[in-house]
């Protein structure tokens, strides 16, 4: 499950991308429990720049549920186990 939402931050302040990711997950956690998942992502998008073509970039954070029932967001564990 994806919850795609747009920021008026920019991607590379990761720092605060993650505080407004932390704000939406409680929230968003409560629709990916009810669906039996055990990962989810949080999406946020910059708002697209440009006259004709306009981009903007996105950054994911991606959470996973632990054997045990917690959750986690991938970023905050050490990769390798």
């Amino acid at each position: 499950m994806i919850l795609q939402y747009q920021t008026d931050l920019k991607v590379a302040d990761k720092a605060a991308l993650r505080d407004e990711a932390d704000e939406i997950w409680p929230v968003f956690r409560i629709d990916v429990e009810r669906a039996n998942l055990k990962s989810a992502v949080i999406s946020a998008n910059e708002i697209p720049q440009g006259f004709i073509i306009k981009r903007g970039n996105a950054y994911n954070f991606v959470y996973e549920q632990d054997p045990t029932g917690v959750w986690h967001c991938l970023g905050d564990r050490p990769s390798g186990k």
